[in-house]
């Protein structure tokens, strides 16, 4: 009887001392867009260095195949990506810092450097992405700017919000639980240029972060995704890695020098 009662006690006694570690979320069921909104500035702001490995898939009507890449993202604005095709083949790297870009084709053996505004309209290779658009893609970055709210409600799965800003808008799906951001559609009036899902969320160096990023431009049928494979967030990076060497033989092609 005395074990008994001494063992119950002891479940007692645990079962508080668990409920005292319980992890406490925010009270989902009052929040406001504008809380949504927020959390999302947080987040992003929360994501201050990236360095991964990734798989990437790539699927459109002229061009579908598999490719990897290194990923190093410091602050907001440098990027650098080093992207290998089938067999190992090194295809190409893009390098981003303030204004300014690199990208060197390894396959033709040519490079292009100038400002950000030069290449904006630019595709990154045969990917439906444009050089300006490359940051916001493979970091999960999406920053807006004053939105006006259109819409806003809860889902089963989500909270859903419609957002205006000028003659874009965006409709954006929050998750429930942890109020991250799991897909977004990008509109120019009503046409849906591209949306954007992640999915697969991991913890980082106490990050949530999106490990499968989805990336499709429905009308023209082009799409694109990101698996990480391995990803560390917020640690130092060395600026010696932030490099492109590019050969002696490579043709470069300026276009600030030709306007």
């Amino acid at each position: 009887m005395r074990f008994g009662l001494i063992l119950i006690l002891f479940v007692l006694a645990f079962s508080a001392c668990t409920t005292t570690t319980k992890l406490v979320r925010p009270n989902t069921a009052e929040i406001s867009y504008r809380e949504l909104l927020r959390q999302n500035e947080i987040w992003q702001e929360s994501v201050r260095s990236l360095d991964g490995s990734a798989r990437l898939t790539l699927d459109t009507p002229d061009y579908s195949g598999n490719f990897s890449a290194d990923i190093l993202m410091e602050g907001s604005d440098s990027l650098l990506i080093t992207l290998t095709g089938p067999m190992g083949i090194r295809a190409g790297k893009v390098f981003i810092a303030g204004s300014r870009f690199v990208f060197y084709n390894q396959v033709m053996n040519q490079f292009m450097t100038g400002t950000r505004q030069e290449f904006e309209d630019t595709n990154f290779m045969q990917f439906p992405l444009t050089l300006t658009q490359l940051q916001s893609v493979f970091a999960a970055q999406d920053r807006f700017g004053i939105l006006k709210k259109e819409k806003f409600e809860t889902r089963s799965d989500a909270y859903y919000i419609e957002t205006v800003n000028g003659t874009l808008s965006y409709h954006l799906w929050f998750d429930k639980q942890h109020l991250h951001l799991k897909k977004i559609e990008y509109y120019d009036g009503k046409q849906l240029l591209y949306y954007k899902e992640y999915s697969r969320f991991k913890a980082v160096n106490g990050v949530l972060f999106p490990h499968l990023i989805n990336f499709v431009r429905p009308e023209e049928k082009q799409g694109f995704s990101i698996y990480f494979t391995s990803l560390e967030l917020n640690k130092t990076l060395e600026k010696d890695r932030f490099s492109i060497k590019i050969l002696d033989s490579a043709k470069q092609i300026d276009l600030s020098l030709e306007n």
